[in-house]
């Protein structure tokens, strides 16, 4: 009784084996395919942050250009106390265009932003989509591979029931004759 047990038990644990490999082989292949995904995804964030360097590049840009524009107003203004009345209205004037500048510039970066958040979350929901599709395909893989078998097994009844009635004929002609 018992080295039956062990033998049931053995059995039992080879086919566990061969389940798990089996499971393990479909986990890398998805794995794979995630991954590819995961790295496309991970190149367009890191082409998006690369265009966020580039915006942050251009703002230090105008910030220098900014500093600039205050350096000349100091030294203008410095040089030129006899026209300081005409200077007081330039200084005013290159104030209000740097905020404006500066207002310009913030809403732009805070538009780009919003723009690679939003970019971003629809490459989320469209990874999100892609799963979702994998899953379905795979389901839909499955139900016709069951299909193709019952179909495979009707066929093949069905050929064995041509051939039953085809001798049955064979067997009836030979008896008329």
């Amino acid at each position: 009784m018992i080295p039956f047990q062990v033998n049931s038990l053995t059995s039992r644990e080879t086919e566990l084996q061969r389940k798990v490999h089996e499971i393990t082989q479909k986990m890398t292949g998805m794995k794979e395919e995630f991954n590819g995904e995961k790295n496309r995804l991970t190149e367009e964030l890191n082409l998006m942050s690369e265009e966020m360097k580039h915006n942050e590049g251009q703002l230090k840009e105008f910030m220098l250009e900014n500093s600039d524009l205050k350096k000349s107003l100091d030294c203008i203004h410095s040089h030129q106390m006899e026209k300081q009345e005409k200077m007081r209205e330039e200084i005013a004037e290159y104030q209000r265009q740097l905020e404006e500048a500066e207002k310009r510039h913030q809403t732009l970066l805070l538009d780009a932003n919003k723009q690679h958040e939003r970019e971003i979350q629809t490459y989320r929901e469209k990874l999100t989509s892609t799963e979702e599709c994998l899953s379905s395909q795979k389901v839909e893989i499955d139900l016709l591979k069951s299909s193709k078998e019952q179909l495979s097994n009707s066929l093949k009844e069905n050929t064995e029931l041509l051939g039953e009635l085809i001798k049955t004929k064979v067997c009836f002609l030979l008896i008329v004759l």
